[in-house]
């Protein structure tokens, strides 16, 4: 039942990430209002996710996750019913995708910390549930965008917001009925009960920052997430909507997500036979010259193998992630953890949205993307030069963790 919450989350958000930008694109024509949008969203994750980790560890995951996806559906739900009833203006746009972005970061890791409970249930390894986890999302997010396409061609960027809300509200009620113990109730850190909520969350900051492999790493992810996010929210909405052709947007997004599927997939077998520093440096240098060929704008078809090579390439890089926090961090804190990392996560890409969303109208679309290339390349040197990272496959004692 994890998994069909996944999958219908990751369909549902696949079809937010076409419908959104392309609404505003129609409501305003202006690339730096899609930019800017695409970083107000993040804001709310950067404040909201620490907390959402606390909470994950106090009352539980598989609440979190219930009560999340419940409030995703209704914030949807929200696009539709402003436009029945009045104008469905930028300002709206922005407010409604705001107020979604505060639930997103809580059902997104409270799933991610399922995931040990519905592996131990199953009786198979972490590797190999977390593959399967981030590979079944990565299906969602292929199929997701395909019919975002086809449902802005249809019924316009605003009715595709009702199957959004259907399957959020698909992935709330997968998660109340799964049949698995929620070993956030059974290994609560027992210093939860003598902190306020504040403290509580500082020592997830804490248990992060002592681990300098894991600190390194989400490093890393943010200034990954910093040059992508742009891209995909700002840069390629943009070239597919002067082209007028949303059918390109879909496929490409559709073949990124699709390589994706098939890189988290991979992960099991790949963690067999690669250390976890080769298979992080596999996928930083692979990423940096996977998008190298888009930078030119060619033909579509060309734009969609890029993408499905680009996202085989990062696959593996969720799964890697999630099995770095479930092996190095104790249960009773990788919520905490979760809500750190997410939290930083968020706060890179709004900057670079903005500044991309800018720098397209200021001097154009093929230079800005030029530029996010190259930073790609140098994020890729950045992490075969820092040597924590080559611990990666150590688990730290508890004594190294303890906050």
């Amino acid at each position: 039942m994890l998994q069909t919450s996944n999958i219908a989350s990751g369909v549902g958000n696949g079809i937010v990430m076409i419908a959104v930008p392309w609404l505003v694109l129609d409501l305003t024509g202006s690339p730096a209002a899609a930019g800017l949008l695409g970083a107000l969203v993040m804001l709310p994750g950067i404040v909201v996710s620490p907390f959402i980790g606390t909470m994950i560890d106090r009352i539980g995951r598989r609440k979190v996750s219930i009560y999340a996806d419940v409030l995703s559906a209704v914030s949807v739900l929200l696009f539709v019913l402003v436009d029945r009833v009045g104008e469905l203006t930028y300002i709206w746009v922005v407010l409604l995708a705001v107020l979604g972005a505060v639930f997103d970061p809580a059902g997104y890791s409270a799933r991610k910390a399922l995931i040990p409970n519905a592996a131990a249930a199953s009786s198979i390894s972490l590797e190999t549930a977390n593959s399967r986890h981030e590979g079944l999302f990565a299906v969602g997010w292929a199929i997701g965008p395909a019919i975002g396409a086809a449902l802005i061609k249809l019924v316009g960027p605003v009715d595709a917001m009702l199957a959004t809300s259907f399957l959020f509200f698909v992935a709330s009620v997968s998660v109340m009925l799964m049949r698995i113990v929620d070993s956030t109730s059974e290994t609560r850190d027992q210093n939860m009960s003598h902190e306020n909520f504040w403290q509580a969350t500082v020592a997830g900051f804490r248990a992060l920052h002592a681990d300098r492999a894991l600190f390194s790493l989400t490093i890393i992810f943010m200034f990954t997430s910093a040059v992508y996010m742009p891209i995909e929210m700002v840069i390629l909405p943009v070239h597919f909507e002067r082209l007028g052709d949303a059918g390109g947007l879909g496929a490409t997004m559709t073949a990124l997500a699709s390589g994706m599927v098939l890189g988290a997939f991979s992960f099991g077998a790949i963690a067999r036979r690669f250390s976890r520093f080769a298979i992080l440096s596999g996928v930083m240098i692979g990423v940096a010259f996977a998008v190298m060929p888009m930078v030119w704008l060619p033909p579509t078809y060309v734009f969609v193998i890029a993408g499905f090579l680009m996202g085989a390439i990062w696959g593996p890089f969720n799964p890697l992630w999630n099995t770095l926090i479930q092996s190095r961090v104790p249960t009773e804190m990788q919520g905490r953890v979760y809500g750190v990392q997410m939290s930083a996560l968020y706060a890179a890409p709004p900057i670079g949205q903005v500044v991309v969303g800018l720098a397209v109208e200021s001097f154009g679309l093929q230079q800005t993307f030029s530029v996010c290339a190259a930073l790609f390349i140098a994020v890729a040197l950045l992490t075969l030069s820092l040597p924590a990272l080559r611990d990666l496959s150590h688990t730290p004692s508890q004594s190294q963790i303890a906050t």
